[in-house]
């Protein structure tokens, strides 16, 4: 609850009366003060704090009282509720889907805590602000089907980067309203660990093995189910989008290859608007927009359900009237063949897979056999690789066939693909066992980083390209080679072997300021926007990255100059940082090497 203090001078005199609340009233939420001349003054601004449910009153400007009415319109435009929901409303190349989402989740989970916030205000949105609301994000709990659990690190995930991006939205305005994100660079919980008890469904993806999709698609009564799931199984579609596949979307452009065209998707109107329910749309995105190649046992199982005899417009897959196939009706069946998949032992009973670990399985299934993160990529219809690889980076070992053949092999299909991959390529992939044979070697600009694993290159190299620009290239050398490459004193007790990569090397979002440089009288020597905070990402096999808050350092340099410098992940240490390694260096400036006194150096 808000309350009042006096405050005192020296002299024991009551100079003014300052209220204090915690906001919105959490037992670790951040204080929050505003400063009276007058004792009645703060008592009814006290009863306004504990009446909002320890928020700023709606329409207070903090030092400045309450707004008056001709500027009432325009200042509660700036409270976060309404910001928000305008920031929102202007979103352009968003769904009308994601804009209810992000209605509803404002309400929920954001309003409480920032909804009569000022989206100007550096106290109402700081680094300790935001860091409380994502402790208290933390402890909440959701409704996850029947049961109430704690929210999933992913969801807090989407929650945090839409506060974000309203706070973004205000520091990019024309004038600016901010200076600065609170939320950028903050770190949240591992989405890769909720922390669930081993007895307990996770909210990961459940992947399933060939013969556990296999076991399940046996389970199926009706053949149609059966085709569907390993059509699925076999794309790595949507439930939307395969779904959405008529006759005319099946092709085979030239003899021996087979495609399905994914242009359209099942969407839903909410019952509000003047068509409400499913409508064909668009996929997901742009990158959704693709075309799947599927092998010729895959394409076989279609022309045995039907696919030749239909009309071009006709669903593939439907409800058995040829209209659309709604998921809440097939969901019984899908559960019903899981459930008796588990009695028969063929799938294990602490998997709970859902329609959509299809997808998920699908992308197994070709990753942890060493296929290209790209193919992978633009066969799934992600906009970013990044999206590949952190959902299922950890897949990728060694590849021994080409993709479509991987996924005959998963499907149980006998015969050839249409699609063999050159043995020459299966080589070229395969990653090193013993480190004598060879390795892969990604040309960074003027810098060469090996890999055991070609894959783990290539998706270094391409990030590389997209951050820094420049040249970039990948290429497969001999052990010898890159031990004659590397400089002596950094070979070690492996010829420089160890320094071969196993994974993606790791990145930090890296803070730095400097250099502040100063002559050996102390003068400082400006340089443009020496002073000013920068940040970038920084790959770990370079100089910046460290994982440590923050480092300095004040070094000599030629010319008796002395510079000062700071870099770390957290932006406010590096600040602090700085301002010590400032003081160093003017502290030893005077001592420089180079600067001569009567003749003589200057020693220490």
């Amino acid at each position: 609850m808000a309350s009042v203090h006096s405050r005192k001078n020296k002299a024991g005199e009551i100079t003014s009366y300052q209220v204090k609340w915690r906001l919105g009233g959490g037992r670790e939420a951040p204080v929050q003060t505003e400063r009276f001349d007058d004792e009645p003054s703060a008592e009814v601004f006290k009863d306004a704090v504990n009446e909002h449910q320890q928020q700023w009153p709606p329409g207070w400007v903090k030092g400045k009282g309450y707004i008056d009415l001709s500027a009432a319109v325009e200042e509660t435009s700036y409270i976060f509720r309404n910001y928000a929901r305008e920031v929102i409303k202007n979103k352009t190349g968003v769904e009308e889907r994601y804009r209810r989402d992000c209605y509803r989740e404002l309400e929920m989970y954001l309003e409480p805590t920032f909804g009569n916030c000022d989206v100007r205000s550096a106290e109402h949105f700081s680094k300790r602000t935001v860091a409380a609301w994502v402790i208290k994000m933390g402890q909440t709990y959701v409704w996850r089907g029947s049961k109430r659990k704690l929210m999933s690190p992913k969801t807090l995930k989407n929650l945090h980067g839409l506060l974000s991006s309203v706070l973004r939205d205000a520091m990019e305005a024309e004038p600016p309203l901010r200076d600065r994100n609170p939320c950028k660079s903050m770190r949240l919980p591992r989405t890769d660990d909720d922390g669930a008890a081993d007895d307990e469904r996770s909210e990961d993806a459940e992947f399933l093995t060939p013969d556990e999709v296999a076991g399940i698609v046996s389970c199926f009564t009706r053949a149609e189910d059966r085709v569907l799931v390993r059509v699925t199984y076999g794309t790595g579609m949507r439930w939307g989008e395969v779904t959405a596949l008529a006759r005319r979307h099946a092709r085979t452009p030239v003899a021996g290859e087979y495609e399905l065209r994914v242009v359209r998707a099942w969407k839903r109107r909410p019952k509000d608007h003047e068509q409400p329910g499913a409508y064909l749309g668009t996929p997901k995105s742009v990158a959704s927009r693709r075309t799947v190649d599927i092998s010729a046992g895959l394409w076989q199982e279609l022309v045995d359900h039907g696919l030749e005899e239909m009309a071009p417009a006709a669903l593939i897959f439907h409800n058995g009237k040829g209209e659309r196939l709604v998921y809440s009706t097939f969901y019984d069946r899908w559960v019903a063949a899981v459930t008796e998949a588990k009695e028969q032992g063929l799938v294990p009973e602490w998997k709970y897979p859902t329609f959509h670990d299809l997808r998920h399985s699908h992308v197994a299934a070709l990753l942890s056999a060493g296929h290209s993160p790209k193919y992978v990529q633009q066969r799934l219809g992600h906009e970013s690789i990044k999206t590949t690889m952190d959902k299922y980076g950890h897949l990728l070992k060694e590849a021994h066939t080409g993709a479509l053949g991987t996924i005959d092999r998963a499907l149980g299909i006998d015969g050839p693909s249409g699609f063999e991959v050159a043995e020459e390529e299966h080589e070229a992939r395969r990653p090193v066992e013993a480190p004598g044979r060879s390795l892969f070697v990604a040309h960074l600009g003027t810098t060469k980083v090996g890999f055991w694993d070609v894959a783990h290159a290539e998706e270094t190299a391409e990030r590389w390209a997209r951050e820094r620009a420049g040249s970039v290239r990948v290429e497969k050398v001999t052990a010898e080679w890159w031990i004659r490459s590397t400089p002596v004193q950094q070979r070690g007790s492996e010829n420089g072997l160890k320094r071969v990569r196993h994974s993606v090397p790791a990145r930090a979002y890296i803070w730095q300021v400097g250099p502040a440089v100063y002559a050996a009288d102390g003068t400082e020597l400006l340089e443009p926007g020496a002073h000013e905070v920068r940040g970038g990402w920084v790959w770990e096999f370079e100089p910046l990255y460290t994982e440590e808050p923050a480092h300095h350092t004040a070094e000599w340099k030629p010319g008796a100059r002395t510079e000062a410098r700071a870099w770390g992940p957290d932006r406010e240490a590096v600040e602090a940082a700085y301002a010590t390694a400032r003081g160093d260096a003017l502290r030893t400036c005077g001592l420089h090497p180079e600067r001569a006194v009567d003749g003589r150096e200057v020693t220490a």
